[in-house]
């Protein structure tokens, strides 16, 4: 799902809403702005030595990409009618990922750098148990992206290299909402083996003016 498309299909349930009959099922909206905001992802890795890593010429070869920001705001909205959720937060920075890459041999190894601006989260489950998720495949994410190569948001995705948090309607009404989460997990894919180390944590203050949010984020 790409992000044009929950935007298309926020603004249909918001559609739904507005056209359904009293006795339909309630639509609650829930519009916070993001006051703080601090991601870190951390990617070591080496080639497994096996065949996709034979084939791809990448055995021996070992880094680390770091992605990170801080002191990020933004907006958040979170919508539900009976049990369909949807909900996106936009994040704004920044940022930076850094790349070591050290390739068979004695030679320096391979660095670069890349600015980063944007991120975000994307918001699925039920309305009862929501979960919020970072780097979803079908978002394309782009962050571990270098110039060295190594593994991709792509593959960390596949591997299920990230946490999700878990959240409730009951956390929604607070006025300040603040969101945590962090691991560190192993991983093997395609030709790459190695750990992702993430943190992040997200304060948010709620906002009494829905429309505002909802016409910025969607």
């Amino acid at each position: 799902m790409t992000r044009a498309l929950l935007t298309g299909l926020v603004s249909g349930l918001c559609a739904m809403a507005f056209a359904a009959p009293a006795t339909a099922v309630k639509r609650h909206t829930y519009a916070f702005g993001v006051t703080s905001a601090s991601m870190s992802e951390v990617v070591s890795f080496q080639g497994d030595g096996g065949p996709a890593c034979q084939r791809a010429g990448l055995c021996g070869y070992s880094g680390t990409i770091r992605y990170s920001f801080d002191h990020a705001d933004g907006a958040a909205i979170f919508l539900t009618k009976g049990r369909r959720v949807l909900g996106t937060g936009d994040f704004f920075f920044d940022g930076l990922t850094t790349a070591t890459v050290q390739a068979p041999g004695a030679g320096p190894p391979c660095t670069d750098k890349e600015l980063e601006r944007f991120d975000g989260f994307d918001v699925e489950g039920t309305a009862a148990h929501m979960r919020i998720v970072f780097h979803p495949a079908y978002e394309d994410p782009y962050y571990l992206v270098t110039y060295c190569g190594g593994p991709t948001d792509l593959n960390i995705a596949d591997a299920h290299g990230l946490p999700q948090i878990a959240i409730t309607p009951r956390t929604l009404r607070h006025t300040k909402v603040h969101l945590q989460a962090s691991s560190t997990r192993s991983f093997h894919t395609g030709p790459f083996v190695g750990t992702v180390t993430f943190s992040t944590s997200i304060r948010m203050r709620r906002s009494r003016d829905v429309k505002f949010f909802t016409n910025f984020l969607l």
